[in-house]
């Protein structure tokens, strides 16, 4: 029984060594990679607790190495963010206008009632409420309001408030964002203007946003040393 025990306390140890190594988005929104080690991590991490004369170093090392496993993938998708897009996909577009795009749920094989289920959960009970609703790559939803449905702020008491446009990602760390790209309505060509006028390379971005109405934000890497 102690021996059962003590199995018990390394094993718990263990893991929670583990997933502290992996980072705290192993705790919430987990990508296809990160999901496929964590089930593998607790089916390992049972081994040794269903079978008292395994050697307790059966559980532990098959844990070291997926662990190493999904740092070194980690660290390949920071510097491949073309491999990482590949491997976790892209967030698809799902609602245009406050109409569903049919193309696009079935492509996610989604049905419309799994759609409207996912806004229930997040407070949003009429499709026609969102201007623009997105599914990420982790499989939650994102809804972006239309203009008379937005929660209000200060700037909404000036006597006239401009339309918002949704501003989004078109370059992290040198990279274009296609999906950002094509969301704004920005060509490539228009972001290496920018660039050039601002005098700066891609390499120094570490991220630049853009809306449809042209305006633009660029945050350099020295910003955040």
């Amino acid at each position: 029984m102690i021996v059962v025990v003590i199995r018990t306390v390394l094993m718990y140890a263990t893991l929670i060594v583990a997933m502290r190594l992996m980072g705290k988005r192993q705790l919430g929104d987990l990508q296809p990679t990160e999901l496929a080690v964590t089930i593998m991590l607790s089916d390992i991490a049972v081994i040794p607790l269903q079978e008292p004369g395994a050697p307790i170093l059966s559980g532990i090392a098959p844990i070291a190495l997926l662990v190493g496993l999904e740092l070194l993938m980690s660290c390949i998708m920071l510097k491949a963010p073309r491999l990482a897009r590949v491997i976790t996909g892209n967030p698809v577009v799902v609602i245009r206008n406050g109409r569903p795009i049919w193309s696009a749920l079935r492509r996610l094989r989604m049905t419309v009632e799994d759609l409207v289920d996912g806004l229930r959960e997040l407070g949003y009970f009429d499709i026609e409420d969102i201007e623009t609703g997105i599914v990420e790559t982790n499989g939650k939803i994102s809804v972006y309001l239309k203009a008379g449905k937005q929660p209000m702020t200060i700037g909404d008491l000036q006597p006239t408030v401009p339309p918002r446009p949704m501003s989004c990602v078109v370059l992290t760390d040198g990279e274009l964002n296609q999906f950002g790209l094509s969301l704004c309505g920005w060509e490539p060509e228009k972001v290496w203007q920018v660039l050039k006028a601002e005098n700066v390379s891609p390499k120094q971005v570490m991220l630049m946003t853009a809306d449809s109405n042209g305006a633009y934000r660029i945050i350099r890497k020295e910003e955040n040393q």
